[in-house]
C-alpha cells in the first residue's frame, strides 16, 4: 500500500517537473512587452505640446467579457458633456487623455506575474501574455492599450512543490484569461465656444 501511495507521489512529481518545463517554456513564448516608460514620457511631452484646449473623443472598451463606449466633449482637460457612456457597469471612469495616460502608466507598471491566489498562497500565479500601448503619431496620446493574461504553474515558487507532494497532484490553475483593451475610435479638436454658445449650453444644464 504504501509502495503504491509512493509510486502515484513519484509519478505526481514527474508530471508536475514536466509541467514546470512546459510552463516555461510557455513563459519565455509569451510576447509580454516590457514597461517603456521613456516612450510614454515621450508621447506624454508630445500631448502636452500639440494637445489642442477642446477636443471631442470617442472610446470603445473591452473588459470582463463586456464592451462599452464612451463619446466626450472635454474642455480645458475636463468633461464638459458625455454625449454617451455605456460603461456605467463596469465602473469605469470617462476616459478624458489625462486619464488614458494615468491608464497606460498603470497598465505597463503592474508586474509581469503575480501570485495566485494571493501573495501568501502562491502555487500559480496570473502572468501578462500581451501588455501594450500604442500612441498617436501626430498629438501622442494612447490610441490603444491592450493586455491579455493567464493563470500558469508558478514552478518557481516552494507552494506549487509543497501543494504538488502533499495533494499529489498539479494545483488547479486554470488558463482564467483576461481581455482588456481601450481603443480609441476618435479624436477630433473643438472650436473654442463662444460666449453665445457658452451661455445657451450653460441654459441647457
Amino acid at each position: 500500500m504504501h509502495h503504491r501511495a509512493r509510486l502515484t507521489r513519484m509519478g505526481a512529481l514527474l508530471c508536475g517537473a514536466l509541467a514546470c518545463l512546459l510552463s516555461l517554456q510557455l513563459m519565455g513564448l509569451a510576447s509580454v512587452d516590457p514597461p517603456r516608460g521613456a516612450r510614454w514620457a515621450e508621447a506624454r511631452a508630445r500631448w502636452s505640446a500639440r494637445a489642442p484646449d477642446s477636443y471631442y473623443i470617442a472610446v470603445r472598451i473591452e473588459a470582463l467579457g463586456r464592451v462599452c463606449a464612451q463619446r466626450l466633449e472635454v474642455r480645458g482637460g475636463w468633461v464638459r458633456r458625455v454625449l454617451e457612456n455605456t460603461c456605467d457597469t463596469l465602473w469605469i471612469d470617462p476616459l478624458t487623455v489625462d486619464r488614458l495616460f494615468a491608464l497606460s502608466s498603470d497598465i505597463e507598471s503592474i508586474p509581469a506575474s503575480r501570485c495566485v491566489p494571493s501573495p501568501h498562497d502562491c502555487p500559480c500565479q496570473r502572468v501578462f501574455t500581451l501588455r501594450r500601448v500604442e500612441y498617436d503619431a501626430e498629438y501622442g496620446f494612447p490610441s490603444a492599450i491592450i493586455a491579455r493574461s493567464e493563470v500558469q504553474f508558478h514552478p518557481m515558487r516552494r507552494d506549487f512543490w509543497e501543494y504538488l507532494w502533499t495533494e499529489g497532484g498539479l494545483p488547479a490553475c486554470q488558463p482564467a484569461r483576461r481581455r482588456f483593451t481601450v481603443q480609441v475610435l476618435a479624436l477630433t479638436p473643438l472650436p473654442p465656444e463662444s460666449p453665445v454658445q457658452t451661455a445657451e449650453f450653460r441654459q441647457v444644464q
